[in-house]
């Protein structure tokens, strides 16, 4: 920009007015590109930790490469589509670019170098990560895994809940085929709306044991084993603790049938506390077991909490 001396008092006003507004415009214009590479860092490290520089085709406004610190291929479109990156993640970064190429400056304003492969494809630096950064990737490329048990006439049923990095997946498995997908959806709602979030990534829940139990009657054992996976609660929390009681879609528990026959069989095999709907304290008279009531799914996870600190 050429500056023009003005000396009549409005038109040098107007003229600072646009020279003001025209730096803010580069500044944000580099801010964009700054935010830009670090939330597609983000998104990518999530599942390439080792990302160290992206190419980009910058007419097709898409993601070509994911490179290692020495140049190396993580990733190429569209050979690797699928694999690495899941697909999910990859339209999100290119839709980040679809937003951000068109303010233009490439070079300049982004510090986008030409790659190797020639224009239109550009080569970005991503930035080193921080600690907690690192840490987290660490952690989201480790498989997590939790347990709960369940009381039931046969046997104590298990319920074992393994989250790893991926496309977004919820499943469960060992219930009546006809409630698999009913009790999927309700976990789900009673989890979101008693103020928790299902982790991003592949969730699998396993229950064993449980075909011939009421489904309804295990969704606290499996919303509380879920979160467990997510870091909610410690699954120490879990440990000989039975956890008895339906999920409304409000996360409230609610009390089942037969109860008192459920905290009667975790005592004998060797549980001495029970976590149940709070209107169903009324309806148990086992001895040698501490039942607790909980309200919602928050409350049973401070109960959990509670007895932890007490072991």
């Amino acid at each position: 920009m050429t500056e023009t001396p003005h000396t009549e008092p409005t038109t040098a006003a107007h003229s600072k007015a646009f020279e003001d507004a025209y730096q803010a415009a580069r500044d944000a214009r580099r801010t964009l590109y700054s935010r830009a590479v670090a939330y597609a860092a983000h998104l990518v490290r999530t599942h390439l930790p080792e990302a160290a520089a992206l190419t980009v085709d910058t007419e097709g406004k898409e993601l070509h490469e994911v490179l290692d610190a020495n140049g190396n291929a993580l990733w190429h479109a569209p050979s690797s589509a699928g694999h690495g990156l899941p697909d999910g993640i990859t339209d999100e970064v290119n839709d980040l670019l679809d937003d951000v190429i068109p303010f233009g400056s490439l070079s300049g304003a982004a510090g986008w170098k030409a790659a190797p492969q020639g224009m239109p494809f550009r080569t970005i630096r991503l930035p080193k990560p921080s600690a907690p950064e690192a840490a987290d990737r660490r952690a989201l490329t480790a498989r997590l895994a939790a347990r709960s048990f369940f009381p039931t006439p046969e046997c104590l049923a298990e319920v074992h809940a393994e989250w790893s990095p991926g496309e977004n997946a919820f499943t469960i498995t060992g219930l009546a085929p006809e409630r698999t997908r009913e009790t999927r959806d309700r976990i789900r709602a009673g989890i979101t709306n008693a103020g928790y979030k299902l982790p991003d990534g592949a969730l699998t829940v396993a229950a064993s044991g449980l075909l011939a139990t009421p489904a309804a009657a295990t969704d606290l054992a499996l919303a509380v084993t879920i979160l467990a996976v997510a870091g909610a609660i410690d699954e120490k929390a879990l440990e000989k603790v039975a956890l008895i009681g339906e999920l409304g879609l409000d996360g409230q528990v609610r009390p089942i049938a037969d109860v008192n026959e459920a905290v009667r069989i975790a005592y004998a095999s060797g549980y001495r506390a029970a976590v149940v709907a709070e209107a169903d304290l009324g309806n148990i008279d086992v001895a040698g077991i501490g039942v607790h009531g909980a309200a919602n799914l928050r409350q049973a996870l401070t109960v959990l909490d509670a007895l932890a600190s007490k072991k």
